[in-house]
């Protein structure tokens, strides 16, 4: 059986993959043993291949999933064979489960991706826009017997944006932190922005102080408490995108007031981003973000390595 996963929103597509391998282990591989993930951007054709066709071990079939394989730069060399296996399948349950998962919107004139856009299980995940956000946002504090108000949802928002991932974190963290029904706006200024900017502005500190070893201990307080890796880059992202705007602007704006409204953060967050600009120039800045990219890409590639690329990421600065 074919499954098709994309876009930009990772969250939603990994907890659809996730509801299938739960179901396949419930219904045929409670050892789950034969689900595999490949990364798609390095493997070659003689392992997908093997891994694809192989029986299942105790067990009828295999759930396998291949991640990103449309970014695979030699492709190309076995894509026709690829192609030609596709056709075969009957795509039935009684085969594998052969899941193709893209963390992107790919270009739409690939072939293949044109090919794996006509499974019969195809969905795109794209970022939840204005309207389907907030429901989403509210579904989520519903998980938790919890409501929340309209000024407090507003506020997330504007906080974190579509980031689907740092919203989960967060609303998970407001639910255990609230005792009320419902999430008001001082929850969420007390704990999403000063908990979180605290510590992300702690880490930029210790970066703009040189300081690679405390930048390192926080990231790993963080992993070891048991924050998602993503949500931690995340807000370092977010972090330096602010710096790097104030830094462009620093010409025109010297007041922390004035760069608060610019930037429609706290006056007491834009202080600080002021101050921390001051640690870098525009080319540091460039590097940094650079490397922050470029972490993503490996995240993506380099499967329970968080800390190690963290460290590695963190030295090249």
């Amino acid at each position: 059986m074919l499954f098709f996963y994309y876009g930009e929103d990772s969250f939603r597509a990994k907890q659809k993959i996730d509801a299938i391998a739960e179901k396949f282990a419930e219904q045929v591989d409670p050892s789950r043993h034969n689900i595999e993930l490949l990364d798609g951007e390095t493997i070659g054709p003689e392992d997908f291949f093997r891994c694809v066709s192989t029986i299942g071990f105790l067990a009828s079939k295999k759930l396998i999933i291949i991640k990103n394989l449309l970014a695979n730069k030699k492709l190309g060399e076995w894509q026709d064979v690829l192609l030609n296996f596709l056709d075969k399948q009957k795509d039935t349950a009684e085969e594998n489960y052969i899941i193709f998962w893209e963390t992107s919107r790919p270009d739409a004139r690939l072939k293949m991706f044109k090919r794996l856009r006509q499974f019969k299980y195809c969905e795109e995940f794209m970022l939840l826009g204005a309207t389907k956000l907030p429901a989403w946002i509210r579904q989520q504090a519903g998980n938790y017997n919890k409501k929340i108000s309209e000024g407090a949802l507003k506020l997330l928002i504007n906080y974190v944006g579509n980031d689907l991932w740092q919203l989960h974190q967060e609303i998970h963290k407001l639910a255990n932190y609230t005792a009320e029904a419902e999430i008001d706006e001082t929850a969420v200024q007390n704990l999403v922005q000063a908990k979180v900017d605290d510590n992300i502005f702690a880490l930029i500190d210790a970066l703009g102080h040189k300081d690679k070893a405390l930048a390192l201990k926080l990231i790993e307080d963080k992993l070891n408490s048991g924050v998602n890796h993503q949500y931690i880059l995340t807000m370092i992202v977010r972090q330096f995108r602010l710096i790097i705007k104030t830094k462009a602007l620093e010409k025109q704006i010297s007041q922390a007031s004035t760069l608060a409204q610019t930037l429609k953060v706290h006056p007491l967050v834009a202080e600080k981003i002021l101050t921390q600009s001051r640690y870098y120039n525009i080319e540091e800045l460039k590097k940094i973000y650079e490397q922050l990219l470029n972490l993503d890409d490996c995240f993506k590639t380099s499967g329970h390595q968080e800390k190690i690329l963290f460290a590695q990421m963190i030295n090249q600065l």
